[in-house]
């Protein structure tokens, strides 16, 4: 071997033993790192599983492990780009609107084809990690128009699900909303049973009325989920299983009662359960120490779409993810409510029996960018004044006297813009 060649596998080597060395130290770092997190966290920090969670997932070591144990099968399983041709309104910087599916497919079917028997809208406060929890009602006489369509109709929220899937219904809120969400994430009954099961389940109170309800849902979802739950025993403050919980958020056939007094019946107080289920698991994860969260992120990612089951969907991309992730342990769900404010229910026998009819969808639009966006200035776009006038003349449901000349402005805003 000439002393050139000699030279180069020497160099080689070297190199080899370098990178050897750095990896070495890398691994040492991360080890470092995550117990002097642990340490510190235990025994200074009053909130330690958030702020480990927090530092964890906010650490450059923290994210490498997280990556190399979940991105993989998170961008083969999970992440997917449905929505397309989304059209937004420009409302600025400062917020995150991001909507949230239900679906209840007894075919196992995860696109179009079902109805989105749940409807959310998630809107962060980033800067100050303030989150609002909006429930549209399933039944909302709204517009919206298929994917493939070219002339729009006005039916139920949920029908936009049916006729074309995530971008009609994102498409859907945006439009009779104004809003700018183009992020989303779907979870069917399994998926919610089985993300409350790796977090311990929840503590939460029901009536006797709710737990016979419960068990009598119980049968129809084991059958759908293939999961299984006993019977719920008890009333009042109960802990209940994923599959229980799930149960639990389609009841509609009695009143529910919120910590502050209010009453909700019928699909109003499905909608109200479900955000006290959903509030009750953010809160349950806040908790949470980055061991417990790993169960979940395994139920979500790993698990998923095993034996071609899938169980939740979403456009929001990985790093977007882990960086979602250190808001949720780190926030602060000030506000949950239903949309619309203000409706109508038609009689039995009456036209549009069983929809809920916006009593003024305008005056309900203003209200909602109130709360959702207390410090910016909203001017509803002509778009709402066509929706809101040709909703009032289909079905005669007026806004209430209260609330009419509530925005006299003349003044329209920016329409919608392809994203």
């Amino acid at each position: 071997m000439s002393k050139k060649d000699l030279s180069k596998n020497q160099s080689r080597r070297k190199r080899r033993r370098k990178k050897r060395h750095r990896r070495v130290l890398l691994i040492i770092e991360i080890v470092v790192i995550l117990l002097a997190i642990a340490f510190a966290s235990i025994m200074f920090m009053p909130n330690s599983k958030a702020f480990m969670v927090r530092t964890f997932t906010g650490c450059p070591a923290g994210r490498m492990i997280l990556k190399t144990l979940y991105k993989n099968n998170y961008d083969a399983n999970v992440y997917e780009n449905d929505a397309k041709n989304i059209r937004t309104v420009n409302l600025g910087n400062g917020y995150t609107n991001i909507a949230l599916m239900g679906i209840d497919p007894r075919d196992g079917e995860f696109d179009d084809s079902t109805h989105s028997d749940t409807i959310m809208i998630v809107s962060i406060n980033n800067k100050t990690h303030d989150v609002k929890l909006v429930s549209v009602y399933r039944d909302s006489f709204l517009k919206m128009k298929g994917e493939k369509s070219k002339k729009a109709i006005y039916e139920k929220a949920n029908y936009a699900y049916f006729i074309g899937g995530v971008s009609s219904t994102i498409n859907m809120l945006n439009e009779n909303f104004d809003l700018d969400i183009t992020e989303y994430a779907i979870v069917n009954f399994e998926g919610l049973a089985d993300i409350i099961d790796a977090l311990g389940g929840v503590d939460i109170s029901i009536t006797d009325a709710e737990r016979d309800l419960i068990n009598g849902y119980l049968v129809e979802t084991r059958e759908i989920t293939g999961m299984d739950a006993p019977d719920v025993k008890k009333t009042g403050k109960v802990h209940l299983s994923g599959l229980q919980a799930t149960a639990y958020c389609r009841i509609r056939y009695t009143e529910f009662t919120d910590s502050d007094g209010n009453v909700y019946h019928n699909d109003y107080g499905r909608t109200a359960r479900q955000r006290y289920i959903l509030n009750t698991v953010l809160e349950k994860a806040k908790t949470a120490g980055v061991s417990q969260l790993l169960d979940v992120a395994d139920t979500i990612i790993k698990k998923n779409n095993s034996n071609g089951r899938k169980i939740i969907a979403t456009n929001i991309k990985w790093n977007r993810m882990v960086d979602l992730l250190t808001v949720a342990v780190d926030c602060n769900l000030n506000s949950t409510f239903g949309f619309p404010y203000d409706t109508y229910t038609p009689e039995k026998g009456k036209t549009y029996f069983g929809y809920v009819i916006p009593q003024g969808l305008k005056q309900n639009v203003v209200r909602l960018h109130k709360d959702l966006f207390p410090d910016k200035t909203y001017t509803p776009s002509s778009v709402i004044d066509d929706i809101n006038d040709y909703i009032i003349n289909e079905t005669g449901v007026e806004e209430p006297d209260d609330k009419k000349d509530a925005d006299n402005t003349d003044k329209k805003s920016k329409s919608y813009e392809d994203d």
